[in-house]
Formats: C-alpha cells, sequence, structure tokens
C-alpha cells in the first residue's frame, strides 16, 4: 500500500506541467534577440581626443555626410590623465569605412577667418562626424582631429610642402593664389628645428594643380605692405582676406621654361617676397667691395646696381661688417666699404640654356675698368632721399691696379655728382676765408661813403633844376616855342601860295647850273694849263713810232 502510494506521488511529482512553457518561451525569445541585436551591431572604434567637450555617451551621435552611422557608447579618461578616450560603436556595414584614412572630428559651432560654422548644432548638440576612407588599412583606434580638415583624399589636386626660414608663420586655411585667383590653401603649418625653418602643407585644388611646374616660385602675400625701396615708397595690397591672414601665390618669375610637371608633396622654398624670388634665380654672380667717399645716407641693402638704368647687380652690405673703415689721404673724408654683387644672368640672353662663365665676366670688368669704368653713388628718388650704385665711364681715366680688401676684389669708385658739388663748395668757403675781408670792407664802405656824396650832390642838382623850371621865364619857353613854330608855317604857307615867284626863282637857278656846266671845260683847261689864257693852248706832239730791237738787221 504504502509502496504504490509512493510510486503514485513521484508520477504525479513528475508530471510535465504546460505552464512552463512560457518562460521556456520568453528566454529563447530573448536568446534570439540578443543574437539578432548582436550580429546587428557594427564594430566599435577608439578615438583619442584632447577634449570631450560636448559629447555626451548614449546622445552623441556619429555622422558621415549628415546620416547617422554610430553612436557615442563610453567616455572616460586615459590612464595617464592626458586625454579623453571615447568609445564609438558603429552601425552594421561601416566597416568599409574604417581604415588608416578615415578622419573623425567634432561639429560644433566655430567662429574664424572663413566665417561661422556649426550653427546647426546649437540646438541639437554638437555631433562627430566622420569623413569615410579609401583604400586604406583597416583600424579600430583613431585621433579626433582639432578642426574640421580644409580637404580629404576624394578632392582633386595636388600636395605639396613648403619652407621658409626668414618669414613669419601664417595660418592653417590661408589661401594659395596664382595671378591673384584663389587656387589653393593652406592644409598644416609645422616647424623644423634641424632647418629651423617653418614648414607648410598646401593643396592646390583641381585644374589648377596642372599650373604647378619644377620652375614655379613660392612667395607670401602680405595683406598690406608699405615700403621703402630705391624707387620710393611702395605700397602694395592684396585680397581683403590676406589682409588679416595673408596668404601664398606661386608663379614663375624670370624662367621662361615653366619645368616638368611634380609629384604630390614635392618640396619648394617659400620667399618673403615676388621680388626675392625672382633675386633667387641669379645663382652665378661676383662680389666686389666699393669703397666710397662721402656720405651713404639713403643707401640700403637690396638697392640696385644700374647702368643707364639697365640692373647690373644688387647691394648686398652697408656697410660692409667684415672690415674696418679704411683710412685715406683725407682724414675727414675716409673711404666706406660696401659689398655689391655683379649678376650677369640679368643681362644674359638666357638664365638656364648658357653657361655664365664668370672669369671671363671677371676679364671684362677688368678691361672696363682700365677704359674708364667706375661706379658712383646718385639719388633715386629726391623725396625719400635713396640711392642706388651707378656705373659711369669717366674721361682720361687714371691708371689702376687690380686690389684687393678682405678677399673681395675692389670696384673702383669715383665722387658722386653731389659730392663733388659738396667738394667744390668747401673750396670756395675756403677760398673765401682766405680773403683779407677787413681791407675789402673797408674800400667797401669807402665806396658807400663816396656813393652818399654824389648822391647828396644829385639831389641839390634836383633841387636846383627844380627852381629854375619854377621860375615865370623857363615856364615862357614853350609859349615862345609855339608862337615861333606858328610863324614859320605862315611863312612856308605864303612861299606854298606865290607859286609864280617860286617858279621864277627855279628858272634862274637853271640858267645858272646851264652857264656853270659851259664853263666847266674853260675850267678844266686853266686846271690842268694856267697860262692858256696868255699864250694860247699848246697842241699835243705827233706820234713818233719807234724802231724795234732785230729790224735794222
Amino acid at each position: 500500500m504504502s509502496r504504490s502510494s509512493s510510486v503514485t506521488e513521484s508520477a504525479h511529482r513528475m508530471h510535465f506541467n504546460s505552464i512552463w512553457f512560457v518562460p521556456l518561451i520568453a528566454a529563447i525569445v530573448a536568446g534570439w534577440m540578443l543574437v539578432e541585436n548582436w550580429s546587428r551591431q557594427g564594430p566599435e572604434v577608439t578615438v583619442v581626443a584632447e577634449s570631450a567637450d560636448g559629447l555626451v555617451a548614449g546622445k552623441t551621435k556619429v555622422k558621415a555626410h549628415n546620416v547617422d552611422v554610430g553612436e557615442v557608447t563610453d567616455i572616460h579618461l586615459s590612464d595617464d590623465f592626458n586625454h579623453a578616450i571615447i568609445r564609438i560603436r558603429m552601425e552594421q556595414g561601416s566597416e568599409a569605412m574604417l581604415n588608416s584614412k578615415s578622419k573623425f572630428w567634432v561639429v560644433k559651432p566655430r567662429v574664424g577667418k572663413e566665417g561661422i560654422s556649426g550653427l546647426g548644432t546649437i540646438l541639437s548638440g554638437a555631433f562627430i562626424n566622420i569623413h569615410p576612407g579609401r583604400g586604406g588599412e583597416k583600424r579600430e583606434h583613431f585621433t579626433m582631429l582639432k578642426q574640421p580638415p580644409l580637404s580629404t583624399a576624394d578632392n582633386q589636386g595636388i600636395r605639396l610642402k613648403l619652407y621658409s626660414t626668414d618669414n613669419a608663420k601664417m595660418e592653417v586655411g590661408s589661401p594659395v593664389h596664382f595671378r591673384g585667383f584663389e587656387v589653393g590653401y593652406i592644409e598644416n603649418v609645422g616647424f623644423d628645428v634641424k632647418r629651423k625653418a617653418i614648414t607648410y602643407h598646401i593643396f592646390v585644388n583641381a585644374p589648377y594643380d596642372a599650373l604647378v611646374r619644377s620652375n614655379v616660385q613660392f612667395w607670401m602675400t602680405p595683406g598690406l605692405v608699405v615700403e621703402g625701396t630705391a624707387k620710393g615708397v611702395e605700397v602694395r595690397m592684396d585680397s581683403l582676406q590676406t589682409l588679416f591672414s595673408g596668404g601664398i601665390s606661386f608663379g614663375m618669375t624670370n624662367a621662361r621654361d615653366a619645368g616638368s610637371s611634380v609629384k604630390d608633396l614635392t618640396e619648394f622654398r617659400l620667399f618673403s617676397s615676388k621680388e626675392a624670388a625672382a633675386n633667387n634665380r641669379y645663382d652665378k654672380y661676383i662680389d666686389y667691395i666699393m669703397l666710397v667717399r662721402g656720405s651713404i645716407s639713403g643707401l640700403l641693402p637690396g638697392a640696385p646696381l644700374e647702368y643707364n638704368g639697365i640692373r647690373l647687380g644688387t647691394v648686398k652690405e652697408v656697410p660692409f661688417r667684415g672690415g674696418v673703415i679704411e683710412s685715406s689721404e683725407d682724414i675727414r673724408m675716409p673711404s666706406i666699404p660696401i659689398l655689391v654683387r655683379l649678376e650677369p644672368q640679368r643681362i644674359a640672353s638666357h638664365l638656364s640654356e648658357k653657361i655664365i662663365k664668370l672669369d671671363e665676366w671677371r676679364k671684362m670688368l677688368a678691361q672696363g675698368f682700365d677704359q674708364g669704368m667706375r661706379a658712383t653713388l646718385s639719388s633715386s628718388n629726391l623725396l625719400t632721399g635713396a640711392k642706388v650704385v651707378s656705373v659711369v665711364f669717366v674721361k682720361d681715366p687714371k691708371p689702376m691696379t687690380e686690389t684687393m680688401y678682405l678677399g673681395y676684389p675692389v670696384f673702383p669708385t669715383v665722387s658722386s655728382s653731389l659730392a663733388s658739388m659738396q667738394e667744390k663748395i668747401t673750396l670756395i668757403l675756403d677760398h673765401l676765408a682766405a680773403l683779407p675781408m677787413e681791407q675789402t670792407v673797408g674800400r667797401l664802405n669807402q665806396t658807400l661813403a663816396a656813393a652818399d656824396d654824389t648822391f647828396n650832390e644829385l639831389h641839390e642838382a634836383s633841387k636846383s633844376l627844380k627852381k629854375l623850371l619854377s621860375q615865370q621865364n623857363t615856364q615862357e619857353i614853350p609859349d615862345r616855342l609855339v608862337s615861333v613854330l606858328e610863324t614859320l608855317n605862315e611863312t612856308l604857307s605864303d612861299y606854298q601860295a606865290q607859286g609864280a615867284l617860286g617858279q621864277n626863282i627855279q628858272q634862274s637857278l637853271d640858267a645858272v647850273q646851264r652857264n656853270l656846266e659851259t664853263l666847266y671845260p674853260l675850267l678844266q683847261d686853266l686846271h690842268r694849263q694856267p697860262n692858256s689864257i696868255i699864250f694860247g693852248k699848246q697842241s699835243e706832239a705827233d706820234i713818233e713810232p719807234k724802231v724795234t730791237k732785230g729790224s735794222a738787221k
């Protein structure tokens, strides 16, 4: 009895109740949902950022082209407490966009020289933007960019490297110009400690990248430059954007051949100005020292060396610091050394096609020195007082020998016209100082005293004349002259009115003239033979023939 009851009880305990299907189904559904959720999850990536400002775990989205592709799941500090570690769960199918070329940055309101960006995040909050990379290696760890990238791998163009050793730093995003047209921008700015140079990574957009050739040069284009040159005050202004941040320009300065195409990340030098870039092409030169007597005020480094307006070279150092001022015979006029650079390529027909032989130029210059070629300082701008070095030819040059000054050949010089004028004025003043001024002044005083006496006598004479003119008889003279003239006029009128008397007088005069003409031969005979009245006129002797020599034979 007890055995059967125990069996019945045991069977009752082993009986399966249908209620257990509910939790079992729930567990299966939950497991399936977990598996489905896990299978639908995308990869998880880690992004290292300097700050997690504006980011919230479980809320901040990750977007690509303004489409949600992930969400921030966790934010915590790094082990060294210097960075923020951000974990992002990407959506399924986003594996292809996660590689070494992918870029992450935070989109939030920003104010810069390009304008205001990210205003849409004021209400929605900041989010992380990702630029999908292509062709790179798969990666799960990334670094957050500080600023949004100006270009991406999808942009068509060329990237170049520039370095500068004598310019101020420019900001990221500053424009790159070609003939004033914006064709690119600065992507990155760095500093090379070994070369002590500022480095730039620039990007030139297509199709303008075809303008970048091997012979192009790059130079800075500051917004506003006011510079005093040998030609006067020069003011240069570029676009309004470069007025605040500056920019970079490129082009060909003196090269006639553009050269070959260049590859990505080709390095070029960045010059301080277009003029500096152009001058850098003259890599063959001859340095000379000019010993100048007189003032060098107004002569600045970079001033031109000219011949009749044609530039031959450049003034490099004023005064030359490599030595002391040379003494001359006149201690008051010491010679000041100036370093100049003669650049034959400036007047050569080609820069690279022909080789400039400096030895031949040295020989030609030596011949020119013998023929009177000299250097002198001349004024190029009267307002600013700027000077240039001019090459002139003098007549009857003094013979000279080649001399050296601290290892540099000496270019012979002559005094400038202004200096010569100053010397002549000084000489004139010296002669004036040597004159006997006391005796001259004494004689001048005597002459002035005599002139004063003369003036007094003239004054007395003028008084006498005035007194004479004031007398009544003197004042009646004009009336008397008028009366005489009237009488003479009446007399002449009478002669004209009595025409018969005038005719008789004229006839008498004609008769006298005829008689005189009749007596004229007689008077001539009396003049030749006064006794002809008494003895009569002698007849002339007959002409006798003469016997010629040899007729008697």
